[in-house]
């Protein structure tokens, strides 16, 4: 299906955005391939050999999934070539964003005597551009150790729906910044914060012609985001998320006193109270990676980074963990998306949504801009219908889902 039509950007863009197709070299491909055919995979022992049928267990990934992996990774079961030409159907572009935010008194950076620091970013991004004259903008960003590549299917679905001209949205998908394609000039001297990277995403949609409004949808670090877009970004008109891991408002033990205080005695539905048991589960016993991550980055970011069936084991027991198990991904999708993170070197550089120093503190969430938040119903954290009407009274629309699903008649809808 060629999706050609959809590539033109709308009239009103201030910028023009380089068309650009993914290829990673051949020689690049084949170095990945013999890096991870010589990969030597631990002995046999109680912990990886404990696994139940989802292939992890408390103590983590079981070894035969790697050992299969490996194997359809070097066999010619997986082939990176041809999941670079489904990729590429899709429009894509790159664009170079400018921002502006203010700085410490203190910061020796360039513009530091006025307040303010300049940060540019090359940013990629999917897209499905309307030429209707109504159609919303839309971004879609995703969260850890996901990618664009994850709104592959969304692309699709919309595509097959609408043409360009009754397409009712222009649905923009980046690759955040510092994930994937998207890089940043000033990478090397400084992390990157939450309040930059939502700038950045501000400056894009800005550029493609959008500043007078658009709607924000995230989940895991793209929620962060897009809370912090609805915020403090005039034109982020609205915010819709289906996920509250990394949120400032998770599910308990993470929830902050007060919010544990405000939702405390809210009744929740049993089914609810079922899941909020589950994620009380994940909180002790599946966060580790949050601590790693947060505290330690260069040294994950090192030690993965030496052969990619390392970092597989370690992406990939969250794909496993954090799907619905019932309707699991797919290994040639989480060979797909653990390709991608290797073939941009971008592990180490997506690791400051983790940081505790510059991007784990309380970011404001708007109160007047309209929210929306869906909720499935095997997600790891859980957030209650109930809590979510008593902590957001801009609250308008809260969808429970049955399960992921191309097709809408997985879910429905409650209005409060």
């Amino acid at each position: 299906m060629s999706l050609c039509a959809f590539g033109t950007v709308p009239p009103g863009a201030l910028s023009t955005p380089a068309p650009f197709k993914l290829s990673v070299p051949a020689a690049q491909q084949d170095k990945l391939t013999k890096l991870v055919s010589e990969a030597e995979i631990a002995v046999p022992s109680y912990y990886n050999t404990h696994a139940d049928t989802t292939n992890t267990s408390s103590f983590g990934l079981s070894r035969d999934w790697l050992v299969d992996a490996q194997e359809a990774w070097t066999s010619g079961e997986y082939s990176w070539r041809a999941e670079q030409q489904r990729l590429n159907r899709f429009p894509h572009f790159r664009i170079n964003i400018t921002t502006t935010t203010t700085a410490p008194n203190d910061d020796e950076d360039d513009n530091a005597e006025d307040g303010t620091e300049s940060e540019t970013f090359d940013l990629h991004f999917a897209a499905l551009f309307s030429r209707s004259a109504s159609a919303t903008p839309v971004v879609l960003m995703h969260g850890w150790p996901g990618s664009w590549i994850e709104f592959g299917a969304v692309l699709d679905l919309l595509a097959a729906r609408y043409t360009a001209e009754t397409l009712p949205y222009h649905v923009v998908v980046p690759s955040l910044p510092d994930y994937g394609l998207s890089t940043r000039r000033g990478e090397l001297r400084r992390p990157l914060t939450m309040e930059g990277a939502a700038g950045a995403i501000d400056g894009l949609m800005a550029a493609l012609g959008f500043g007078a409004g658009y709607v924000a949808q995230g989940g895991d670090v793209g929620a962060i985001v897009g809370q912090v877009l609805c915020a403090k970004f005039e034109a982020c008109k609205a915010l819709h998320r289906e996920c509250v891991r990394l949120l400032v408002l998770l599910t308990p033990p993470f929830m902050s006193a007060n919010a544990t205080a405000a939702v405390a005695g809210i009744p929740v539905t049993p089914a609810e109270q079922a899941q909020l048991a589950r994620s009380a589960i994940w909180g002790s016993k599946g966060t580790a990676y949050v601590s790693e991550h947060g505290t330690r980055p260069s040294t994950i970011a090192l030690a993965l980074s030496t052969n990619p069936l390392a970092m597989l084991s370690w992406m990939g027991e969250k794909f496993i963990e954090w799907s619905d198990n019932r309707f699991p991904l797919s290994l040639n999708t989480i060979l797909s998306l653990t390709s991608f993170y290797w073939f941009t070197n971008s592990f180490g550089r997506g690791l400051w949504a983790y940081s505790f120093e510059t991007s784990r503190i309380p970011v404001p969430f708007s109160s007047t801009k309209p929210f929306g938040y869906s909720a499935y119903p095997l997600e790891v954290t859980a957030f209650p219908k109930a809590w979510a009407e008593h902590l957001y009274p801009n609250l308008v629309l809260y969808r429970t889902h049955d399960k992921v699903s191309q097709e809408s008649s997985g879910c429905r809808e409650e209005t409060p």
